[in-house]
């Protein structure tokens, strides 16, 4: 008996229930004059994802109830099933659901048993545990097992489903984007489809929210663990799936290299972020290194060079080739590159400053103090232009403390604040040698290779290195990335090769830059361990590894 669902991966906008419903709604009505059998939308489609604390606000809460009645009224004298994704209260306790709509009436609710409370997630603050009863559906002598993201995930429970012999597994999902996450997603898909023998359709929402992004990708695994469906990456798209499937396996899924995706969800992260908060237009300081170089690329794609604006802030300290490099990449990626020179700023500073510091010798308050003239500077700019100020600090800076409070922290968005310096250098890389449909820009080797190969430095002081301060970051990467990503014990490491002295310096300078981190801007999440939401640590604790 042949079924057709339509899947609808939607861009549902978070608090915006109006707008999701008509969204839900037009799909709906396209589904069911194709005589689809099931529209199957993604997890809590109908408030957002994740609506965090709207979900304790009662008028919320009423808000979804009555656009719930409203699409349950909708499917009256319709034959389409609408599966949607939305909180549900019943007897005052709030679930996350799935709410199967027919001929104006709730045929079945499915309640999300296995609530996240890890990493981004806190569902267990807001929902209810559904029982772990039947989440089948029963349609033209088939069984449909209904799944919500963590249920699909773990193991124990879809078995507690397998019993009742599905003949299709259906997961609705907010998964949200990490590097290496739709390999994994594929890996969970095909040990339950050996376990269950069962066809799979894997709905996941679109959208970017705050620092995560949720990368879509739904698809249809077969019984024999190939995918013969497969939606696009970071855009709206209504999947159509038959069941029994009659296709073969897909000759190629696009897209899901590391460094395209994760570049791609960075690009999609801002220019979602600059949307929502109703911003236009981008500015950057843009120094001549490698991390400005990288953001200023990322905007132009995200939003189109026209709508990115430049800043070269230079002292006697920003070396010609710096400057050189500024005016070539910006020349590349056609924005107007303007200077201001802060040399007769910080002259002015340290005239008032040097009574007080009469007695101290020059120190890093010197330097921090060059680093905050640019940010003050770039702020007014930002606030009298009405432009989202892009900081450019990446996340080997910021675990170490290798940045400036109100200096190069300043900014609405940190676009690198999840990538580490190498993995910065690799996406420039990547990007001088590609380009994709989904980039505003076209063109290559935007990046100028001489801010690839030379030697980071801040240019705070005279022929200043990152090396004077930090290991190479070849190795301070690694060992960051046991410590956060990984969390693994200091003995562990040091079998990896590490010196003990070094891991407990790295950890130290981790430890007390914690105050900053708490003061940096937002940036999207794209590893498994981000500063935001992920990773919780005491802003003073004396703990040692």
């Amino acid at each position: 008996m042949k079924i057709n669902f339509l899947v609808a991966q939607l861009e549902s906008s978070v608090g915006n229930i109006e707008q999701n419903y008509q969204k839900i709604k037009k799909v709906f009505l396209e589904a069911e004059k194709k005589k689809f059998d099931f529209l199957i939308s993604t997890e809590l489609a109908l408030s957002g994802y994740p609506p965090k604390d709207l979900l304790l606000r009662e008028d919320f809460i009423n808000s979804t109830k009555f656009y719930i009645n409203k699409l349950k009224d909708l499917t009256n004298k319709k034959k389409c099933n609408l599966c949607l994704g939305s909180p549900y209260l019943r007897n005052k306790e709030l679930y996350n659901s799935i709410l199967i709509f027919n001929g104006g009436k709730i045929m079945q609710i499915i309640n999300k048993t296995i609530l996240p409370n890890y990493g981004v997630f806190d569902e267990k603050r807001y929902f209810n545990s559904g029982d772990v009863g039947s989440n089948i559906f029963h349609y033209k002598n088939q069984k449909i097992c209904f799944l919500i993201c963590e249920d699909f995930w773990n193991i124990k429970f879809v078995k507690s489903q397998l019993i009742h012999k599905p003949d299709v597994i259906i997961v609705v999902n907010a998964s949200p984007f990490e590097k290496k996450k739709y390999q994994e997603r594929i890996y969970t898909a095909q040990e339950v489809v050996k376990k269950s023998g069962c066809t799979i359709i894997y709905s996941n929402l679109t959208n970017a929210q705050d620092d995560l992004v949720f990368d879509g990708g739904s698809f249809c695994m077969s019984k024999n663990q190939k995918i013969i469906y497969q939606a696009p990456f970071f855009e709206e798209n209504n999947l159509e799936v038959t069941f029994p499937p009659k296709k073969k396996e897909l000759s190629k899924v696009d897209d899901t290299k590391e460094h395209m995706i994760t570049y791609k969800a960075l690009v999609y992260s801002l220019r979602k972020y600059l949307s929502k908060s109703g911003f236009k237009k981008v500015l950057i300081g843009i120094s001549g290194g490698i991390d400005s170089a990288l953001c200023a690329t990322i905007a132009c794609d995200a939003i189109g060079s026209s709508n990115v604006s430049g800043y070269l802030l230079p002292s006697k300290y920003t070396s010609k080739e710096s400057i050189k490099d500024a005016q070539k990449l910006s020349k590349n990626l056609n924005i107007n590159l303007k200077n201001i020179d802060i040399e007769k700023i910080l002259d002015s500073y340290n005239k008032q400053l040097n009574p007080h510091f009469k007695g101290y010798s020059k120190d890093i308050t010197e330097e921090n103090l060059q680093s905050r003239v640019r940010g003050s500077l770039l702020m007014s700019l930002s606030n009298k232009f009405k432009h989202l100020l892009i900081t450019t600090g990446n996340k080997s800076e910021l675990a170490v403390g290798y940045s400036t409070l109100y200096g190069d922290m300043c900014g609405g968005f940190s676009v690198l604040k999840d990538v580490y310096k190498t993995e910065v250098f690799e996406l420039a890389k990547w990007r001088n040698q590609s380009t994709n449909k989904y980039f505003k820009l076209k063109k290559k080797k935007l990046i100028p290779n001489n801010i690839i190969i030379k030697e980071p430095t801040a240019e705070l002081k005279e022929n200043q290195k990152d090396s004077d301060s930090l290991p190479p970051y070849s190795i301070l990467d690694k060992i960051l990335y046991f410590l956060i990503d990984e969390g693994i014990p200091k003995n562990v490491i040091i079998k990896k090769g590490f010196e003990e002295r070094l891991v407990n310096e790295i950890w130290n300078m981790l430890k007390k830059s914690e105050f900053k981190r708490y003061q940096s801007a937002i940036g999207p999440k794209v590893s498994r361990m981000s500063f935001d939401n992920d990773r919780r640590f005491p802003i003073v604790n004396d703990y040692k590894i």
